[in-house]
């Protein structure tokens, strides 16, 4: 016998209403639909689903227990030539929706809260003093690159687990490979919390640049401001103040200017696989150190902009090895428990997590 979900009729009566498709339509497609609305019966997740496809919203929003909106004049968009993003895809919409799913569960499930905004911190325009206490609050050394040179990105998403803050990873939503990410609208974004603060990271961008954006966003987070990470990359700097500093902090994080100041070379290329990070981030180095002239910057950042190839967007890879690297290990051991303690059924954790059966059990057998 299918299991039946628990959810708020109030919730899916909003989405419904909101949906305008006719009540005898849905009735139709899906039985005992108005008894749902009313509460006097309950769907199995098999209905929930079509449910969600009929209405044309994630089926995550309508097991929520109140509903979800995102407020875009909270979130700071970072995009080509700073401009303002008035309207998302679906994607990234539901990217974000399921983020905050994952955000309200752990929220749930976590009872000390992490302090990572520093108020003195948001205040301050000295990105050397933010940067340098980014790096004690993670316990990270100012050369890392002797620890992070093999995998930068598993080093500092360390970092970041260790504070508190959830990091996940995806090029599509969900496992559902129609629907891909486009790195030319956003590479991320965060959703603070004062128990569990979230980094999103689209992993359909280049290695360097979901480094940068796991930095930025974690930036974010430090100075008390949730963002969207837009596509611009050419121009790191000449977004509004507030992006341009973040931009800062997050290359001296990676690039640190004491190791920097030391280098002979300027062989922007070379730079770029030493520090893990794009050749606009080495130029803009170059340029803040003053070791070539605002002339020279012009020059290779054209040279850049002119040469550059066609983005190479990772593929898929093998299944079980994407699923450990997309999912945060803390938050699916949270899952996990919720399980074990009957606070949560199989159904119901499959999508949360965002996978199904044999994802569920390539993250099991990690716990082992």
């Amino acid at each position: 016998m299918a299991t039946r979900l628990s959810i708020n009729p109030a919730t899916l009566s909003h989405y419904f209403v909101e949906s305008n498709v006719p009540l005898d339509h849905l009735q139709e497609k899906i039985s005992d639909f108005d008894k749902f609305l009313t509460g006097d019966k309950s769907p199995t997740y098999n209905q929930l689903e079509k449910i969600a496809s009929l209405i044309n919203v994630p089926a995550g929003l309508l097991a929520l227990q109140s509903q979800v909106t995102i407020n875009t004049q909270r979130l700071s968009f970072r995009t080509h030539n700073s401009a303002t993003v008035d309207r998302m895809s679906a994607e990234l919409r539901d990217t974000i929706i399921e983020m905050q799913e994952k955000q309200t569960f752990l929220q749930e499930q976590i009872d000390e809260t992490t302090s990572l905004a520093d108020a003195q911190l948001s205040r301050s325009q000295d990105y050397m003093t933010i940067a340098e206490a980014i790096r004690s609050k993670l316990q990270s050394e100012v050369n890392h690159l002797p620890q992070s040179r093999n995998n930068p990105i598993r080093y500092f998403r360390e970092k970041a687990s260790d504070i508190g803050v959830f990091v996940f990873f995806n090029g599509k939503i969900r496992d559902n490979t129609h629907r891909p990410l486009d790195p030319e609208e956003f590479r991320g974004f965060s959703l603070k919390s004062s128990k569990a603060p979230i980094i999103f990271v689209n992993q359909k961008d280049s290695p360097n640049a979901q480094l940068f954006t796991l930095i930025h966003e974690l930036v974010h987070l430090f100075i008390d401001d949730e963002g969207i990470s837009g596509a611009s990359e050419q121009r790191d700097y000449e977004h509004s103040r507030k992006e341009a500093l973040i931009n800062r902090i997050t290359a001296e994080i990676l690039v640190p200017k004491i190791l920097f100041e030391r280098e002979t070379s300027l062989d922007v290329e070379e730079l770029s696989k030493k520090y893990s990070v794009s050749r606009y981030v080495i130029t803009r180095r170059l340029l803040d150190l003053e070791k070539i002239s605002p002339s020279v910057y012009d020059q290779i950042i054209s040279s850049l902009t002119s040469n550059a190839p066609l983005r190479k967007r990772p593929t898929g890879g093998n299944y079980n090895t994407n699923i450990k690297f997309r999912i945060d290990n803390t938050f699916f051991r949270f899952v996990h428990s919720a399980i074990m303690q009957d606070q949560v059924a199989y159904t119901e954790a499959f999508r949360l997590i965002g996978t199904g059966y044999k994802g569920f059990k390539t993250l099991e057998n990690e716990l082992t």
